[in-house]
C-alpha cells in the first residue's frame, strides 16, 4: 500500500481486495457498521451465515440483533472485543459461533477495522466475516492428538524417548528426566555423549542405539545404568527404529524399565533354591516338593534311606497309593480341605507303606504355596518316621498320664504335691496367684499362710478330702489369696485330685485359675440388675401413672362433653320457666300470699337447678369468660369477710400473700368463685374446727418439675393455694374428686360440682389444678393460673353492688328471633311487659324480612343457636344493611360463635338463658345506652 493514496483510493482498492477474497470463497460476508448511528448494514452472505432473512441484506439493522445470533456462550465475550475495538480504534479480530438457517452453529472469524474521526471518536467499522469451522475442527484434532500422545508418554512406566538419526533426544518422559537428572529443555536435542558422565556408558548406549537404526530391527536388551546421585540400576530396553511417511528410518524410539528389583529377587531365588537343596540333603525328614500344575512330586535321598524306595520323582497319585488303605480316604481328604480352602498349613499322621511292603508310622507336614490371586502352585513338605518315637512314646506314658490329669482341670497355673517328700510345685504362674515372684522357692507353709483367713478352712478340709484314701474327692474349690510380697487379695479357682499307690496318696495335682476379674464382673453384674429392676420398677410406676393421668383427662373431657349437652338442654328447659314464673309474680303481686308464696318456691328451685347448671358448663368448659388482669393478692383480700361469713367462728382464717406477685389473667367473678368453692369444701372437712389457709406466690416450674407439680408444662404460674388441716382424703378419693356429682358428703349436703367447677374453670383459664392430701394430715388445693407477661393494672375484685331498680322501656322496636316458640313467646311477653314494642320472627329468614319492613327496629333479640343460619351469621347480614342496629344475643350454650378459647368476643352482648325479667331488663337498657 502506497501510503500517499488518498482514502478513496484506498477504500477502492479494499473493495476490490474484498470482492476478490468472496469470489475465492475465503470470505462469507461483509458488513458494515454506522456507529454514530448503530445501524448496521450486511450483505446476502453474511445474513445467510447469521440465518436471518436474505430479504434483510442492504437494509440496516440494529447491532444487538445480531449479536443475538451468536452462540450464548460467545455473546459476552463478542461484546467485550467489540467495546474494547471501540476504545482503541484500529484493527479487530475475533472468533465466535453463529447459528445458521439449518439452527446450527459455525465458527467465524471477524476481521474489520474501527474508523474515527478528527477527535478519536469512532465513526465506522466495516469487515468481514471468514468461515473458519474447519480449521477449528484441524486444531482440535491436532490439540487432541498432542495431548493424547503427552499423556501417554507421561503415564507410560519406567523412560520413553525418541531421539534423531543423530542421537538427539527429541522427547522424554518423566522417567527420562529422573534417569537424566535435567529438566527437559535442559537434556531435549542433545545426545548421550554430551549428558552422561561416563563416556564409556554414553558411547556403548549409543553404538547400540546407531546399531537399531542401521539395522531398521528393534532389539530388546538389559542395559547396566547410574543415575545422577550414584544409584546404579538394571534396565530392561526396548529399542525399535523410528521411520518417516516413506518408511525410511530417520531416528530410534526407546522405553526402558527398572528390573533391578527383578534381578534381585532372581538372585535371591536362586540362593534359597540353593540352600532348599543343602538343607534336604542335611535332613533326616522325607522332603518332598508337588507342583500342582502337573502333579509331579520331587523327593531327597531320605526317601531311599528311611523307606526303601529308590526314587526322586514321582506322581501324587503314587503317594496317595503307598499310604495304608484304613488312612487313605482320611489324609486324601484333609490335605485336600486345606488345598481348596485359603489356609496353607497342613499335617497329618498315617501309615506309610515301606519298599519291602511293611508300614511305617509317620508325622507328615506340609504348606501350600499360593500365586497372588490365591490359587495353589505348589505344596513343599517333610515326612517324618514316627516309629523309634512310639517306642519313645510308650515309656512316658506315666508321665504324660499325670500331665493329662492336670491339663484336664484347667490350662492356667499348675500345682504338685509330692506328699511322700513334701514338696510343693509350683511355675511361674501359680507363684504370681499368691504375689510370690518367680525365682522365690515355695513350700507347703506358702499355700496354707497365702489363703485368706476366711477361705483356709474350707480349703485345707477339701485338700484333705482329696488326699484322704477312703473318700478320694476331686479338690474343687474357690477362695481368696493375700499375696505374700504385695498384699494383694486375688480370688482363685483350683481344681485337682489325688494319686494313690494302692492305700497310699502320693501326690495331688491339679490347676488353679485366677477368678478375681469374674468375682469382680459378677459382683458388678448382681448390683447392675438390682439397680436395673430398680429403675424397671420406677419407670413400669412412671408408665402406670401417665396411663392413670390419660384414662383421666378423657374421662373428664368425655364427662365434660355430655355435661356441656345437658346443660344446654337444661337452660333452654328452665328459661321457659323461669321467665314465665317472673311474669306471673308482676301479675299477681301481693295480693294472693298464698300463690306468691308457691311462685316464688318454683323460682328458687328453678335458680337452684340453673345454679347447677351453669357449674356444669362450668366443668365443661363451656362458659363465657370476660378474663382481664388480676392481681390475686387484691382479689383475696377483697373476699376475707366474705370467707369468714362463709367459714363460721369455729374456722380461723389465715391469708398470706406473696410480695411483689404476678399478674394472671382470668375472669375475676369465676375466679372468687373457685375460691370461695375451695374454701367452702375445706369448712366440710372440718366439722370441728380447724384452720384454712389461702397463700399466694409466684411459681416458676423448670422442665424437670419434683412430682408435686408432676404433668404441669414448664413456665411461670401464678399459684393460690387453699390448705385446711382436716380429715384429708384418701388416693381413690382424690382420684375422683374432680368428677361431677361425686361427693363423700351425706345426701342432700353437696352436689359434687363445687371441684368439678373449679376444674372446668382453672382448665379453661390454660391453667392447672392440684390436690396434696392424706388420710388425717389435712388438704392443699394448688391453682397454677399461667403469669400474664404485659404489664398492666390488675382489675380490683368486684364491688358490692346495690341493686338498682328494674328500667322500662321507652317504646323502642325490639325484634325477636327464636327457633324455640314457648322461649319466643315468654321473650314477647316479657319484652311487651317492660315497655317495648315486639315483633318475633322464628328464624333468620322472617327476621331479615322484618328489618327490611320496619327501619324503627332499635335493637335484635336473637338466640345463637339456630338451624340453617345461627345468630351471629344473622346479626352479620342485620349490620350489614342496619350498621346501626343494636343487638342482644342469648344462647344456653356457650360453645358456638361468640366465644373463642372460652372467651366472649369483643363488643358482643350476650344474656344466658335462663333469664329473669329483671336480668332482661338491665341488659336490654345497657345494650341500648352502648355506643355503636
Amino acid at each position: 500500500m502506497n501510503p500517499s493514496d488518498s482514502p478513496q483510493r484506498r477504500s477502492e482498492r479494499d473493495a476490490e481486495h474484498v470482492r476478490l477474497a468472496l469470489a475465492a470463497g475465503a470470505i462469507i460476508g461483509t458488513w458494515f457498521w454506522d456507529v454514530q448511528r448503530d445501524r448496521l448494514t450486511v450483505d446476502a452472505a453474511l445474513a445467510q451465515a447469521f440465518g436471518l432473512d436474505a430479504s434483510l441484506a442492504g437494509s440496516e439493522l440494529p447491532l444487538q440483533q445480531m449479536v443475538e445470533r451468536v452462540h450464548p456462550d460467545d455473546q459476552a465475550g463478542l461484546e467485550a472485543a467489540v467495546a474494547d475495538a471501540l476504545e482503541r480504534g484500529g484493527r479487530y479480530i475475533h472468533q465466535y459461533r453463529t447459528r445458521g438457517v439449518d439452527g446450527t452453529y459455525r465458527w467465524i472469524e471477524a476481521a474489520g477495522r474501527v474508523e474515527t474521526d478528527a477527535d478519536g471518536r469512532p465513526v465506522g467499522f466495516p469487515g468481514v466475516l471468514i468461515d473458519i469451522e474447519d480449521r477449528r475442527r484441524m486444531e482440535i484434532e491436532r490439540d487432541q492428538a498432542q495431548t493424547l500422545l503427552r499423556s501417554f508418554v507421561e503415564a507410560a512406566p519406567g523412560v520413553v524417548y525418541a531421539k534423531d538419526r543423530q542421537g538427539r533426544i527429541l522427547i522424554g518422559n518423566r522417567g527420562t528426566t529422573e534417569l537424566i537428572g535435567l529438566p527437559p529443555e535442559q537434556y531435549i536435542g542433545r545426545t548421550d555423549a554430551e549428558l552422561l558422565s561416563d563416556p564409556a556408558q554414553a558411547a556403548a548406549l549409543m553404538a547400540t542405539d546407531e546399531r537399531v537404526m542401521r539395522s531398521g530391527r528393534s532389539e530388546q536388551l538389559e542395559e547396566a545404568v547410574s543415575f545422577p546421585d550414584g544409584r546404579r540400576a538394571f534396565w530392561l530396553s526396548t529399542k525399535a527404529p523410528l521411520r518417516d511417511a516413506d518408511g525410511a528410518v530417520v531416528g530410534l524410539i526407546g522405553t526402558s524399565l527398572d528390573i533391578t528389583d527383578r534381578k534381585a529377587a532372581e538372585e535371591r531365588h536362586l540362593e534359597v533354591e540353593e540352600r532348599y537343596r543343602l538343607a534336604a540333603q542335611a535332613t533326616n525328614d522325607a522332603i518332598w516338593d508337588w507342583r500342582m500344575r502337573d502333579g509331579q512330586v520331587i523327593w531327597n535321598e531320605a526317601l531311599v534311606t528311611l523307606f526303601g524306595h529308590v526314587l526322586s520323582e514321582t506322581t501324587a497319585q503314587w503317594w496317595i497309593d503307598h499310604i495304608h488303605p484304613d488312612d487313605r480316604a482320611r489324609v486324601d481328604a484333609d490335605i485336600h480341605a486345606v488345598i481348596d480352602s485359603d489356609r496353607s498349613a497342613w499335617s497329618g499322621e498315617y501309615r506309610f507303606q515301606r519298599a519291602d511292603g511293611t508300614y511305617a508310622s509317620v508325622l507328615d507336614r506340609g504348606t501350600v504355596l499360593r500365586d497372588a490371586a490365591g490359587t495353589p502352585q505348589r505344596m513343599i513338605g517333610a515326612m517324618l518316621d514316627l516309629t523309634s518315637r512310639k517306642a519313645a512314646e510308650a515309656a512316658l506314658a506315666e508321665s504324660e498320664e499325670r500331665l493329662r490329669f492336670a491339663t484336664e482341670a484347667g490350662d492356667m497355673g499348675f500345682w504338685d504335691v509330692d506328699l511322700m517328700h513334701d514338696q510343693l510345685i509350683w511355675p511361674r504362674r501359680t507363684k504370681a496367684m499368691f504375689g510370690i515372684s518367680a525365682h522365690v522357692e515355695v513350700t507347703l507353709r506358702d499355700f496354707y499362710e497365702g489363703i485368706h483367713p476366711q477361705d483356709r478352712e474350707a480349703t485345707t478340709a477339701a485338700f484333705h478330702a482329696a488326699a484322704d484314701p477312703e473318700r478320694r474327692a476331686l479338690y474343687d474349690v474357690e477362695y481368696r489369696t493375700v499375696g505374700k510380697e504385695d498384699g494383694v487379695v486375688r480370688w482363685v479357682a483350683a481344681k485337682g485330685r489325688g494319686m494313690f499307690e494302692g492305700n497310699r496318696c502320693v501326690r495331688v495335682l491339679g490347676v488353679a485359675i485366677e477368678v478375681t476379674a469374674r468375682k469382680h464382673a459378677d459382683a458388678q453384674l448382681k448390683e447392675l440388675n438390682e439397680e436395673l429392676e430398680s429403675r424397671v420398677l420406677a419407670e413400669v410406676a412412671e408408665r402406670t401413672r401417665v396411663e392413670d393421668a390419660l384414662r383421666q383427662s378423657q374421662k373428664m373431657e368425655a364427662v365434660g362433653q355430655l355435661t356441656g349437652g345437658i346443660a344446654h338442654d337444661f337452660n333452654n328447659m328452665l328459661a321457659t320457666v323461669i321467665g314465665p314464673l317472673d311474669l306471673l309474680a308482676m301479675r299477681v303481686g301481693d295480693e294472693d300470699e298464698r300463690s306468691k308464696r308457691y311462685i316464688d318456691m318454683a323460682i328458687e328451685g328453678a335458680r337452684r337447678a340453673a345454679l347447677l347448671t351453669q357449674r356444669l358448663l362450668a366443668f365443661s368448659r363451656q362458659q363465657p369468660l370476660q378474663p382481664v388482669p388480676v392481681d390475686a393478692n387484691r382479689l383475696v383480700a377483697g373476699m376475707s369477710d366474705l370467707l369468714v361469713h362463709s367459714l363460721g367462728s369455729s374456722i380461723r382464717l389465715q391469708t398470706v400473700l406473696a410480695a411483689e406477685l404476678w399478674s394472671t389473667f382470668a375472669d375475676v367473678n369465676q375466679l372468687e368463685n373457685v375460691v370461695l368453692n375451695l374454701a367452702v369444701n375445706a369448712r366440710d372437712a372440718m366439722p370441728g374446727g380447724g384452720r384454712l389457709t389461702v397463700e399466694t406466690s409466684n411459681c416458676t416450674l423448670p422442665d424437670d418439675s419434683s412430682q408435686v407439680h408432676a404433668g404441669i408444662p414448664a413456665g411461670d404460674y401464678v399459684l393460690i393455694s387453699v390448705a385446711d388441716n382436716g380429715s384429708g382424703m384418701s388416693p381413690e378419693v382424690i382420684g375422683k374428686a374432680f368428677d361431677p356429682f361425686f361427693t363423700t358428703k351425706k345426701v342432700g349436703q353437696g352436689t359434687g360440682l363445687g371441684l368439678s367447677q373449679v376444674y372446668g374453670f382453672v382448665k379453661q383459664s390454660a391453667g392447672h389444678v392440684r390436690i396434696v392430701s392424706a388420710l388425717g394430715e389435712g388438704t392443699t388445693v394448688r391453682v397454677y393460673l399461667p403469669r400474664l407477661s404485659a404489664v398492666v393494672d390488675a382489675a380490683p375484685a368486684s364491688p358490692v353492688l346495690v341493686k338498682p331498680p328494674m328500667p322500662a322501656g321507652q317504646q323502642q322496636r325490639v325484634l325477636v328471633v327464636d327457633d324455640e316458640p314457648g322461649v319466643r313467646q315468654f321473650s314477647i311477653d316479657a319484652l311487651t311487659e317492660l315497655g317495648y314494642q315486639v315483633l318475633a320472627a322464628d328464624g333468620a329468614s322472617a327476621a331479615l324480612k322484618h328489618l327490611d319492613a320496619h327501619p324503627d327496629i332499635a335493637l335484635l333479640f336473637t338466640d345463637v343457636l339456630m338451624p340453617e343460619i345461627n345468630g351471629r351469621q344473622l346479626a352479620d347480614e342485620a349490620r350489614r344493611r342496619r350498621p346501626a342496629l343494636k343487638v342482644l344475643f342469648t344462647t344456653g350454650y356457650s360453645r358456638n360463635a361468640l366465644v373463642h378459647d372460652g372467651v366472649l368476643d369483643s363488643g358482643v352482648h350476650l344474656i344466658g338463658k335462663p333469664f329473669t325479667l329483671d336480668e332482661l331488663a338491665t341488659r336490654l337498657q345497657t345494650v341500648l345506652d352502648s355506643p355503636h
